[in-house]
């Protein structure tokens, strides 16, 4: 750790901050600000040497990234997506030191990220920065506290799908290529999400005993669903192989076509997601099970199925049934 003099008289120091990174830049136009200058970089980097916890508080942000990909993204199942919002996080606070990320940049990156897309999505963010912060205290890697938890987060809007009926359905697979058209029948039919549509296998399909093995699902827990007789129509037309996937339909296509099809049939916006949410919708309306369709769709809870019976056709008006005769209908002038 030294100081210099440049050619235009300014001074400078040379030095090593506390995470032990070499750095040479102009601080003074006298010698002994520069000095003064270099004594305090040369304390803060003593300090930290003797003091591991102020050592990792001062590593920045992108030198922890690779660790956080190695040991705890790539070993997720959705690691895709997952990735894609981790690298908008590190793009955001690449240049912080882990010490000066507080809760209030939080804040404002949560609320940034809240106008750009929805308070849903800005959760989503913020789970996984905190998640970031947890493995690092428990790989003992930063021994601060978590900057999250001081942080409000806002309550997720109210659950709304977009189901569709099966006069829209029928509409809609019209305007589908034929390419693409078999995945999208079988996403209407088997409420199966994306990842697990498009991931669909021959050799997870028994046509002998009628099921379909859903072996990688978001909750982890392999599911089985029934192998209709619809479905088998469809599936023979594409020429059963013994292993390998049944659609070649990436993402893309599936998102593009079903947006050129909404659009020409005149129905609203439709993700792919919301194919299973009209497949949920259609099974109870056509007399399907709540308990039956909770295992079908995955659920770990019947709490969260019980979130489609508010579409079912007349579910709202059976309950005040009950009320009926209270006032003879005769007296009605």
């Amino acid at each position: 750790m030294k100081i210099y003099k440049n050619k235009k008289g300014l001074y400078g120091i040379d030095f090593n901050d506390e995470t032990g990174k070499r750095h040479r830049f102009i601080v003074a136009s006298n010698e002994s600000a520069a000095k003064e200058e270099l004594a305090k970089r040369t304390n803060a980097f003593y300090k930290a040497k003797n003091d591991p916890r102020l050592m990792q508080e001062s590593q920045m942000f992108k030198d922890m990234v690779p660790l956080f990909i190695t040991n705890h993204i790539n070993l997720l199942s959705s690691k895709k997506t997952y990735l894609a919002m981790f690298n908008k996080i590190v793009e955001y606070f690449k240049d912080y030191r882990l010490k000066d990320i507080t809760p209030l940049a939080i804040q404002t990156f949560y609320h940034q990220k809240a106008q750009e897309t929805s308070f849903s999505n800005a959760n989503r963010y913020f789970g996984i920065l905190s998640k970031f912060f947890n493995c690092l205290n428990d790989w003992d890697k930063y021994n601060g506290p978590n900057p999250c938890k001081k942080v409000k987060k806002h309550p997720e809007e109210p659950f709304q799908p977009h189901p569709i009926n099966e006069q829209e359905i029928q509409q809609l697979i019209t305007f589908i290529s034929n390419e693409v058209q078999p995945c999208v029948m079988i996403g209407f039919y088997t409420g199966l999400r994306r990842q697990e549509l498009l991931g669909l296998r021959w050799e997870n399909i028994d046509f002998n005993s009628e099921t379909i093995y859903i072996p990688k699902t978001k909750t982890k827990q392999p599911r089985t669903l029934g192998l209709t007789t619809d479905i088998k129509h469809i599936l023979q037309k594409l020429n059963p192989q013994k292993d390998g996937l049944v659609f070649k339909v990436t993402q893309e296509q599936l998102k593009y076509q079903l947006n050129k099809a909404t659009k020409k049939s005149g129905i609203g916006h439709l993700r792919p997601h919301d194919m299973r949410h009209s497949f949920a919708v259609n099974f109870l309306n056509r007399g399907g099970s709540l308990e039956h369709l909770q295992g079908l769709l995955g659920h770990r809870k019947i709490t969260t199925t019980q979130r489609y019976l508010k579409f079912k056709t007349g579910e709202i008006a059976s309950k005040m049934r009950v009320m009926d005769g209270l006032i003879p209908i005769n007296v009605i002038k």
